[in-house]
């Protein structure tokens, strides 16, 4: 017995709709204007051009606790985002994630182009799948690596050691990077 024989019609006219709709929401959501422009900072799958960011949304400031500080001795990973005079800004991300492709490129043009090196350095940690995260000495995970993993994965921060805090950023919208960095550039 053939495959269409067993289709009934209105499977198959169910099917065209949810085609047929699908396909009219995700045209709508593609940016076709900038699409192919060669100096778009940032891939087509995360919306175009870096000016179009709305407001800063979900952005939280944290204080760095003195554990963290008083780890530094034996847990020496992150030490110098921690201290220093530069502020710095960190993104963890896996290899081949469209995320991180879109961040590394964006974070490329701004500093480039816009002078953000001026205030900031950047660090795009890439990690695997299945990294662990452990203190030295293994015996509590109250130290430096462990926070700043635990703060910062899955986010963006801006690390000011001169003020001990980290700016967190969850969105990871690739848009919002140059408001964001613009915003916190005298902070």
């Amino acid at each position: 017995m053939r495959f269409l024989d067993q289709v009934e019609s209105w499977e198959v006219w169910l099917t065209l709709a949810c085609v047929l709709f699908f396909g009219v929401y995700f045209y709508n959501k593609l940016d076709i204007e900038n699409m192919f422009k060669a100096d778009s900072p940032v891939p087509v799958h995360m919306g175009g051009g870096l000016r179009d960011a709305g407001p800063l949304p979900r952005i939280t400031t944290v204080f760095i606790p003195d554990y963290v500080y008083d780890s530094l001795q034996r847990d020496s990973q992150f030490k110098r985002y921690l201290t220093g005079n530069h502020k710095y800004v960190l993104f963890f991300t896996y290899p081949g994630c469209p995320y991180s492709r879109a961040f590394k490129k964006a974070f490329k043009y701004l500093f480039a182009e816009r002078g953000f090196d001026e205030y900031y350095r950047k660090r795009i940690i890439t990690v695997g799948r299945t990294t662990s995260v452990s203190c030295p000495g293994g015996h509590d995970m109250n130290c430096a690596t462990a926070w700043v993993y635990d703060t910062c994965f899955g986010n963006l921060c801006i690390f000011n050691p001169l003020l001990r805090q980290v700016v967190v950023d969850p969105s990871q919208n690739a848009r919002q990077i140059e408001k964001l960095l613009e915003t916190y550039k005298e902070w």
